[in-house]
């Protein structure tokens, strides 16, 4: 269906077919994502009774669990394939989303959505970022993944905006029900990929190897501890300031907007210059927002670092994931797969934890923005 998918030239020129149904795929699933992600965090916060503090405790368990299971996900993904292991993690987001709903009449819903969310994250990041990894073009790797990128900026753009009018007139439950439908659908491109695949083994020990290899490399994916706080706290502050969840969306949706813009140029540019140029140059404006939201006190002034800091993280991620997916290439897939996806875990692990003792210490949200911006820092070393 997608056999002879040409993409514009400032994002590649042709892609494998392996590459189109994931395309296809995430665009479904970031679409469902989308309408739920923004609001999980104040549904948390409002509807289940949890204090910021305790949200960020109950990310923590979902990391910590993840952590440990990552090498799990890896040894499924290259036993089975790529696209067999993303499939199978399909029901375990759902049944995520519908322990949440749960979790507002019994509190066992609660302890059991960390765990449903680090297996569906076991099955599915490891797959995905070696797909990636595996099938992009070495010549056009950012371009392909601007992409890939772009199709998550434009759900997100759609999608705030959608679960905002959602829960105003049908409810919160309303986007979770509607989002599982939505995410089920991200099967079906994975059904036409008909991977050929040889089963390997992959041994946790290689990924140690990774780490002993190239310590400072995956120290700076412990960075990625700023984008915990940015999904899980941004929106709770946010909903302060706006108090009403369709304002919400369509203050994330302009923003995100506003942010992709930029994001779609990115790609171009890191194929024809140093990656780790762009991505230093990026996150510094990164580090700039971070530091910028710490006198905000106004919704406008909100929408404008919202948006400032999405641009700034394209230009750190589109170049960050090029260069990663070139070194897994170049190394061993997937144990250095494993090892990105468990350094960045134990960065978001660290972020929620320490940010669940800030918090409760200080009560400040500025307090969690200075947090964030020590975290970014880290990506500098990458």
């Amino acid at each position: 269906m997608f056999s002879h998918l040409h993409l514009p030239h400032y994002f590649a020129t042709k892609v494998r077919k392996e590459i189109e149904h994931l395309y296809a795929s995430t665009a479904i699933g970031n679409l469902a994502q989308a309408i739920i992600t923004l609001f999980e965090p104040i549904f948390l916060y409002q509807a289940v009774g949890l204090s910021v503090t305790q949200v960020l405790l109950f990310m923590a368990a979902v990391y910590a669990i993840y952590i440990v299971l990552i090498p799990l996900g890896g040894k499924i993904a290259a036993k089975y394939g790529y696209a067999h292991s993303i499939f199978f993690s399909i029901p375990f987001q759902i049944l995520f989303w519908l322990s949440l709903i749960g979790a507002q009449y019994n509190e066992y819903f609660l302890y059991l959505a960390p765990v449903l969310f680090a297996i569906q994250k076991t099955l599915f990041w490891p797959a995905w970022h070696a797909t990636l990894a595996r099938y992009a073009h070495n010549t056009q790797m950012a371009r392909e993944f601007s992409f890939m990128y772009a199709i998550m900026s434009l759900m997100q753009i759609l999608g705030p905006m959608v679960g905002g009018f959602l829960i105003l007139f049908f409810g919160s439950n309303s986007i979770f029900i509607i989002g599982s439908l939505i995410y089920g659908c991200s099967a079906i491109p994975l059904m036409w990929t008909g991977e050929v695949f040889a089963p390997r083994v992959y041994r946790y020990k290689q990924t140690w190897e990774m780490y002993k290899k190239y310590p400072a490399r995956f120290l700076g994916y412990f960075g990625f501890g700023e984008e915990l706080l940015v999904l899980t706290v941004w929106p709770i502050f946010i909903y302060f300031i706006v108090q009403n969840y369709q304002d919400l969306g369509s203050f994330v949706t302009v923003a995100t907007l506003v942010g992709t813009g930029l994001a779609l140029l990115v790609g171009t540019y890191a194929d024809k210059h140093s990656k780790r140029r762009v991505l230093r140059i990026g996150n510094i404006f990164y580090l700039i927002s971070w530091v910028a939201r710490v006198p905000i006190a106004s919704l406008f002034g909100a929408f404008l670092v919202d948006g400032f800091s999405r641009a700034a993280k394209g230009m750190v991620f589109i170049p960050m994931a090029a260069v990663t997916y070139e070194r897994a290439e170049t190394e061993e897939i997937m144990p250095y797969v494993i090892g990105f996806e468990q350094a960045l875990s134990m960065g978001k692990f660290l972020a929620a934890a320490l940010g669940a003792i800030v918090f409760a210490l200080t009560g400040s949200f500025i307090a969690l923005f200075v947090l964030a911006a020590i975290f970014t820092l880290l990506y500098f070393l990458i």
